[in-house]
């Protein structure tokens, strides 16, 4: 009887620790891929703040500055824009890894503790 006991706290703890190292997969390769977007728009961000110093540096035109400036500009939200669907596939890829661990889980909880233990009684 006491084995048996055991025997499912063992399993619970295996399946416990398990999980949780899936969920910590999980949340770390969404750290690295959302860390990578950061530096992608910030750098872009970057970019785009010395075109725009550059261009203020440079010109003799106001009206010709102006109109580059607005091009920069609306390139720069393009580029944000795609930024954020990107930013969006990742976190729905997130969201799909979450759902099948949340689900791998309520099997699991389902499932009897003393499976395959009931052939020692």
């Amino acid at each position: 009887m006491q084995n048996d006991i055991f025997k499912s706290i063992e399993t619970l703890n295996k399946a416990t620790i398990e999980s949780a190292k899936r969920l910590g997969d999980i949340n770390m390769r969404t750290f690295e891929k959302l860390a990578q977007r950061n530096i992608e728009v910030a750098t872009d961000y970057l970019d785009g703040s010395v075109q725009q110093l550059k261009l203020m540096g440079e010109s003799k035109d106001i009206q010709a500055a102006a109109k580059e400036q607005a091009r920069l500009g609306a390139e720069l939200n393009e580029k944000f824009v795609e930024h954020a669907k990107k930013t969006a596939e990742v976190l729905n890829e997130v969201k799909g890894e979450l759902t099948d661990w949340a689900q791998d889980g309520m099997k699991a909880v389902g499932t009897p503790l003393g499976n395959g233990s009931k052939k020692a009684a």
